[in-house]
């Protein structure tokens, strides 16, 4: 029993001596590896000019990083500009005001049709039915709008003239409508085609290249304060900072290493020929599209209309008047000779 109780406790003590080894080895290495506070001071003091000894990076690390800010900064500065195709009323009217009397005729809709209402449910069903869906506000649309207005307005008045002013400004209205469906198809191409790619490259290429590149800076200044404590330190701690300072060394040469690919592939992916071909494909089919419809109703315009507000008319000049002054002019010719 004796021998049983001596090996229990030569094990006890056993673990206790490796417990108190590792407690110490781990508050050493805690107390060795540079902590957050001295990645910050340090830090600090390169931004105030207070420490000079700072790790270069490769030439080729700061060229990526040039390039890569200077796509990232064309995009951003793009999308800037074409974020105002997202928007479908960027070319409306600012003074015209709709929204109440559309509100109002939408009211007046639903009244109209629940007054012929012969059951609750049918007026439950009218109260629910959705309303026709608005046009987009759009400058071709108001166009479109006003004109077959107009158009109206002159075919209630019954006269000749006036109906044939009231067909072209019809026609007019459909060929705005044409042009804004156009405008919105074009529209539509830029946002997918274009914004998109521009904002999915931000948000995941170079999002992706940033945090490497945080990752290479955290891992020089890890570097840079563990060459600073081994050139500060005691000899007997000069082994075990030794080690930190390759370890940390290697860390930073692979983050490096890293982020290098990475921008490489952030930089080969960026295909912004091909994007902003694609903008201006999408800009010249709106364009060609706009001009053909334009040009088929100017070459289809009726030049016969009477001009608003002309009254004067041409003198037709009978053949009779015109043979009498062929011979007054002989006759004052005769004169001239005698």
């Amino acid at each position: 029993m004796s021998t049983f109780n001596n090996f229990t406790n030569s094990l006890n003590q056993k673990f206790q001596e490796l417990s108190t080894a590792v407690s110490q080895r781990t508050q050493e290495i805690s107390t060795n590896l540079p902590s957050l506070t001295q990645s910050t001071q340090r830090l600090v003091q390169e931004r105030l000019g207070q420490v000079t000894d700072i790790s270069q990076l490769p030439r080729e690390y700061l060229e990526l990083e040039r390039k890569v800010d200077t796509i990232k900064l064309i995009y951003e500065n793009f999308l800037h500009v074409t974020s105002i195709y997202e928007n479908e009323s960027y070319d409306y009217p600012k003074y015209v005001t709709e929204s109440v009397n559309d509100f109002s005729k939408i009211v007046a809709h639903k009244v109209q049709e629940l007054s012929h209402a012969s059951s609750a449910s049918e007026a439950q069903n009218i109260l629910i039915t959705p309303t026709p869906a608005k046009e987009p506000r759009t400058l071709n649309y108001a166009l479109s709008k006003v004109s077959l207005i107009s158009s109206e307005y002159l075919n209630h008045i019954g006269d000749h003239d006036e109906a044939q002013v009231a067909s072209v400004l019809l026609k007019y209205s459909d060929l705005q409508a044409k042009v804004a469906q156009a405008r919105l198809q074009q529209d539509t191409m830029i946002q997918t085609r274009f914004n998109k790619q521009l904002k999915d490259n931000l948000e995941h290429n170079f999002k992706k290249a940033q945090k490497a590149r945080k990752d290479v800076e955290y891992k020089r200044l890890q570097y840079d304060v563990a060459r600073s404590n081994l050139a500060q330190a005691k000899p007997e701690k000069e082994a075990s900072l030794r080690v930190q300072m390759e370890t940390l060394e290697d860390q930073f040469a692979q983050a490096t290493e890293d982020a290098t690919i990475i921008m490489q592939e952030v930089l080969s992916n960026a295909k912004f020929t091909e994007e902003i071909k694609e903008m201006a494909n999408a800009q010249l089919t709106y364009h060609q599209t706009s001009a053909s419809l334009i040009e088929e109703f100017v070459a289809g315009f009726d030049t016969s209309l009477p001009a608003s507000g002309s009254g004067a008319t041409s003198k037709k000049v009978e053949p009779s008047e015109a043979d009498d002054e062929d011979d007054a002019v002989k006759v004052d010719a005769d004169d001239v000779e005698a």
